[in-house]
């Protein structure tokens, strides 16, 4: 296999890549292999997402593709256009070819609907067809498991859909195989085959009778009682020629829709005027077909997730103290360096968890730079991290062993006597705010410690750069298993904080105009959340003339480089807008950038939100004028989210597909050694997050 594929698994196997291709956001493979079920080599192809992050626990969602007469895996890769979508949903997509190549039968390349190109997805039992044409059993059988074995398609998550011959290739073999597919559709589907010239030749040819081809024929097997759970999908185009070429019909929707309505079988049926039975008919619609099956393998995930829960990470070490590896920050600006130190169990009100992943934030190295007024050494850093309970402490009741948490450096101890927590305008529990300041777990105690017996600090009550760490009850967030804990990491500050900025702090209104000073991933996250608001015009300030193009891939419209020109930035943004910017964020932590973002908010309602951090001892100013004619200056801690209630509800909705954040995971690294490269990456400017897998 090429080295090029570094996401294949290295396992002995007979197939050969053909190519490999970059394209849309993944990686396209044509490959072939030796089949057992029809004697001949195969040639497939697959789509893969690129993989930023592990494979998902389960193996990538798949969708499988059958073609139509005469086609083989080419006919899709290079003319549906469906592997951005594929790539933006995370699932793969696996091409079989249509029949077996080269099995040596009198006339099998002859006749383009019989043979080569034809192969109906039938296992055939009539000579001289019955050697080689097992095309049903490739299909759903040896094709799965290898790529299952080679690719990491999951075994469990797929689903299947296909045009005309492939429509009724995937509409039976759905049928047929009731709980293997979670969800089916069909682009014209040969519905109908054993009442019509198509399906009455092949299976003559194949089964020997026409009879015989009623166990593949999609209305006679709903009509017998076989059942698909959910809807099933199909388009059809009205000015498909096939539906009454020389007075036949060879597809038959109508007899598909009556069996399902007699039935009971949900079916959404469109019909589609103007459309032929080409690929710029399945082209135009192909999109709709991957979210609708993406959506399916979601709720499929999820469920799957739910129902087995993780072990917990080492219960045999509860009340035990773990020793594990941590990097330590022993002084400012110094490599941090991997030790070995040792975690006490947890204590009252508090839980142990195992780190999964850690996500490098700017705040991270902020306090290990020195800058931090609070940064304590030695010390363990890290706060945007995904974990996995451990042990629990005495007085837990909401965690247990085994639960998915992301750790949360604002805590809500939502006691009713708590009037932070109570309120909906804030989201600053100070309940454990003083130990927390301290480095110290609410008893007012530190966790950590090295093996000489030195006392470590922790940091922000999260100290995520260890393999396993101690935090209140109060600051973790449980979230769906469902949830890849190296993505769930991103919900642990920048992201939910740009998200919260817009959503929360500011509410920022359909038609708005925005402005966001510093495009990093805080600052992306903010343009995300103002594109789903609904504003009108987002304008990104960055000196760093490279982020551009990606903040426009995430919604920017316009781009300002303060460099470009001597004009302060916030009289260049007045004048693209007239009156100012009705929204504006800074993403920087610098107090110049600051005033500028607050001078170019609208006269009379502009509103200046501050997300960055400002090095210890910086002060804001601005002319009290500013603020007379109506502009407001307000800030934002963790984008007003409260951890615990408010984190979840983020979580579920990536999970159902309303909240990308795939794309701010930049750079992977294995190893909590790695710590010290996950810095150098995120100073570099290059990187938006780098996640650290333990």
């Amino acid at each position: 296999l090429s080295p090029a594929i570094g996401w294949l698994h290295p396992v002995e196997t007979k197939m050969e890549v053909v190519s490999e291709t970059k394209v849309a956001g993944g990686r396209l493979v044509r490959a072939k292999h030796p089949s057992e079920c029809t004697k001949l080599p195969m040639t497939f192809a697959i789509f893969v997402p690129s993989c930023v992050g592990p494979v998902p626990e389960k193996g990538w969602p798949t969708l499988y593709w059958l073609s139509g007469l005469t086609c083989d895996d080419t006919n899709f890769s290079t003319k549906a256009g469906a592997f951005g979508s594929a790539a933006r949903e995370g699932v793969a997509i696996v091409l079989p070819d249509t029949s077996p190549r080269g099995a040596g039968v009198a006339g099998e390349d002859e006749s383009y609907d019989l043979g080569s190109g034809a192969g109906f997805y039938v296992d055939a039992s009539s000579a001289p067809w019955s050697a080689n044409y097992k095309m049903y059993s490739y299909v759903t059988a040896e094709l799965p498991a290898l790529v299952e074995k080679e690719f990491a398609c999951s075994s469990s998550l797929k689903s299947i859909f296909g045009h005309s011959m492939g429509g009724h290739g995937a509409l039976t073999i759905a049928l047929k195989n009731p709980g293997a597919y979670v969800s089916v559709s069909a682009f014209a589907p040969i519905c109908h085959p054993t009442n019509c010239p198509w399906g009455e030749k092949a299976f003559e040819a194949y089964l020997g009778s026409v009879a015989a081809g009623e166990a593949h024929d999609a209305v006679v097997l709903i009509r017998g009682g076989a059942k698909i759970p959910g809807e099933i999908l199909v388009d059809q185009g009205l000015a498909d020629g096939f539906l009454d070429k020389a007075g036949v019909d060879q597809l038959q929707y109508k007899a598909l829709e009556t069996a399902c309505a007699e039935a009971g079988q949900k079916l959404r049926l469109r019909l589609r005027e103007g459309y032929d039975h080409s690929y710029y008919f399945i082209a135009s619609f192909v999109d709709e077909h991957v979210a609708f099956h993406a959506d399916k393998l979601r709720a499929a995930r999820l469920a799957l997730a739910t129902e087995t829960r993780d072990p917990p990470p080492s219960a045999a070490a509860k009340g035990e103290t773990i020793t594990c590896k941590a990097m330590v920050a022993f002084a400012p600006k110094e490599l941090l360096k991997c030790c070995d130190v040792l975690v006490a169990p947890p204590k009252t009100g508090e839980v142990r968890v195992k780190v999964v992943a850690n996500a490098l934030c700017h705040t991270d190295v902020y306090t290990w730079s020195g800058q931090d007024p609070e940064g304590l050494f030695p010390s363990i850093l890290g706060h945007e991290a995904g974990a996995i309970v451990e042990s629990v402490g005495p007085g837990v009741t909401t965690l247990a062993p085994g639960d998915h948490i992301v750790p949360g450096y604002t805590p809500q101890c939502s006691e009713p006597s708590c009037i932070f927590c109570m309120s909906p305008k804030t989201n600053l529990c100070p309940r454990i705010r003083g130990s927390q300041g301290k480095g110290l777990m609410p008893d007012g105690t530190s966790r950590f410690s090295l093996p000489d017996g030195t006392t470590l600090y922790h940091f922000m009550g999260c100290s995520t750069f260890s393999e396993y760490t101690v935090l209140a009850e109060i600051s973790c967030a449980k979230i769906s298993p469902a949830m890849p804990l190296y993505k769930a990491s991103l919900f642990g500050c920048g992201v939910s904080t740009g998200l919260g900025a817009v959503f929360n702090t500011t509410k920022v209104e359909p038609g708005s105009s925005v402005a966001v000073f510093g495009l990093g991933a805080v600052g992306l996250a903010v343009v995300q959340a103002a594109k789903m608001a609904g504003a009108s015009r987002i304008i990104g300030v960055d000196i760093n003339a490279a982020k551009e193009t990606v903040a426009r891939e995430f919604g920017v419209t316009d781009f300002v480089n303060p460099m470009d020109s001597d004009e302060p930035v916030q009289k260049r943004l007045v004048a693209m807008t007239k009156w100012g910017v009705d929204y504006t964020f800074d993403c920087t932590g610098n107090v110049t950038v600051m005033r500028a973002a607050l001078e170019c908010a609208h006269r009379g309602w502009g509103t200046s939100c501050i997300i960055g951090v400002a090095a210890s001892g910086k002060e804001i100013a601005t002319r009290p004028f500013q603020l007379i004619t109506g502009r407001r200056w307000c800030g934002t801690a963790f984008g007003g989210w409260k951890t615990r209630t408010q984190v979840p509800q983020l979580v579920d909705k990536h999970l159902a597909g309303q909240l990308p954040i795939d794309a701010y995971i930049t750079h992977v690294l294995n190893g909590v050694e790695k710590t010290n490269e996950a810095i150098h990456i995120l100073e570099s400017g290059e990187c938006l997050r780098c996640v650290v897998i333990y």
